[in-house]
This record gives structure tokens, C-alpha cells and sequence, in this order.
């Protein structure tokens, strides 16, 4: 896919807007996945691009990543299955296959599968307080403490979607330490009726107990911020 660029070429076109640039491309024959492609310019790239998003492998690939984040960490055969022939049906037309995972009741189930990244159990946490300002540290910091840096993922992949990427035992420390702090800096909220409000009908009698025995409302709020309800979505 050599040549493909962005910026506006020969004062056409919007800046950083996508542009070919033949200067920049490598002409020539490829050969990919057993394919053999000689077209000339950017139609040679764009072939290659329209073989693989029709591919089988490219359904059950965007199939299973969107399943996986939405569903769970091991996300049920028949959604997958359903989402992919979504995507081949569509012909790679996304809005297709999201309709087919709002469609699929395993989408809905009550219980909460999905283990919070730091990013959303630090939004949600946000949310849950009432308030709209993280204040200080700001949330580049916090989010590095808690080991989502911002903008640098550790591969080109992205950052990790699965709970085993984020419930290792030093993580969570980090997120008691972040809940106590986040707890010191709200006002008279009683922890219980918070719990309550937020877990409506979920809420577990193990944690509500621990909750009610909190030596201070503070401590009671930290509590309710790592406890296992607030930790998946």
C-alpha cells in the first residue's frame, strides 16, 4: 500500500484528506495470501484491500472483536456467527453488522460480564460521584497510575479488551489507592443510598454488608468504588 498518504495534493482537496502520491509508491507485482496482483497506481492497494475485506477470515475477525467487547471475554459462538454473516451479507457495511449485535439477545443479559479498563472504571467512577471535573491529578496522570497511559498502548494493536489484561493484583491496588482518593474529595454522599441508586436490584448482600460497616462514609464510597458490582460493565 505504498503511496497512500494524506495532505493536500498539488492544492486540491481538503487538508489531511486521504491522497495518493505516485512518487512515494513502489511499483511492481505482489503476490499476498497466494494472490497475485500487478495493477499499476493505487488500484494495485485498493485490489489487495478488497480481497481481504471480503475474506472469510475478516467477517469472523471484526465478528469477534466486536462481540468480544460488548458481550464478554469469551463471546458465544452464535453471536459471532451471526455478526460475520452480518459483515458478509452487507458486504462489509459495519452499521449492518452493529445492528445484528443489538439484535442478539446476548447482548442484553443482566449481568454485568465485562471487566472495566481503567479508562471506563475511572469515567464510570466519575459518573457515579456526581461529578464532572476530575480536578487533581489530572486524568493523564491518574490514568497512568492505574496503567492505561494515554496514547500509548503497549502494541499497534491497542489496548488490551480482556479482563486478564487489567485484574492482575497490583492493578487493583492501584485502583483502591485511586477510590480512596477520588472518596476524599466528595461531599456528604451516603455511600449506601449511592449503592443503591447505582446497583438498583444487583447489588450483592456481601458488599452492601461491607458498605454499612465502613468505619466513615468515605471509607464506605471507596469501597463501593472497588467493590466487584463497579469493577465490570
Amino acid at each position: 500500500m505504498t503511496g497512500f498518504s494524506t495532505g493536500r495534493a498539488k492544492g486540491r482537496g481538503q487538508a489531511g484528506a486521504f491522497t495518493f502520491r505516485p512518487g512515494l509508491h513502489e511499483p511492481g507485482q505482489r503476490t499476498i495470501i497466494g494472490q497475485t496482483y500487478d495493477q499499476r497506481g493505487d488500484k494495485q492497494a485498493l485490489a489487495v484491500l478488497g480481497d481481504l475485506a471480503a475474506a472469510e477470515a475478516t467477517a469472523t475477525h471484526i465478528a469477534t472483536k466486536l462481540a468480544r467487547h460488548f458481550i464478554a471475554d469469551e463471546p458465544p459462538a452464535a453471536v459471532v456467527t451471526r455478526l460475520a454473516e452480518a459483515f458478509r451479507r452487507s458486504k462489509g457495511d459495519l452499521v449492518a453488522v452493529y445492528r445484528a449485535l443489538l439484535d442478539s439477545p446476548e447482548a442484553w443479559q443482566p449481568a454485568a460480564a465485562k471487566f472495566k479498563t481503567p479508562w471506563e472504571w475511572t469515567i464510570s467512577a466519575l459518573r457515579g460521584l456526581g461529578r464532572s471535573e476530575l480536578g487533581k491529578p489530572r486524568l493523564a496522570q491518574l490514568l497512568n497510575q492505574l496503567g492505561q497511559p494515554v496514547w500509548r498502548p503497549r502494541s499497534p494493536a491497542g489496548y488490551d479488551d480482556v479482563a486478564g489484561s487489567w485484574a492482575a493484583p497490583d492493578a487493583l491496588v492501584r485502583r483502591v489507592e485511586v477510590a480512596q482518593r477520588l472518596a476524599a474529595q466528595v461531599g456528604d454522599i451516603d455511600p449506601r443510598d449511592l449503592a443503591r441508586k447505582l446497583f438498583a436490584g444487583s447489588l450483592s448482600d456481601l458488599t452492601m454488608a461491607g458498605i454499612e460497616r465502613a468505619e466513615s462514609r468515605r471509607t464506605g464510597i471507596a469501597l463501593l468504588l472497588v467493590s466487584p458490582e463497579f469493577q465490570r460493565r
